[in-house]
């Protein structure tokens, strides 16, 4: 019994910094995709430009 009891402290520390861990995670992963969606989207601009200024 003490042993699991030496271990509760660590549970409830893990239970704290899983959640963190996880949306520091998730904040760099949207982050990431942002960029990525942000080039795209800059690829498709310059493209309508250039046949823009072809009419």
């Amino acid at each position: 019994m003490t042993m699991i009891a030496s271990f509760a402290p660590l549970l409830i520390l893990f239970i704290y910094i899983i959640p963190i861990i996880f949306v520091i995670w998730f904040m760099v992963n949207m982050v990431n995709l942002q960029k990525e969606n942000n080039t795209i989207l800059k690829s498709i601009e310059e493209k309508l430009n250039r046949k823009n200024k072809g009419e």
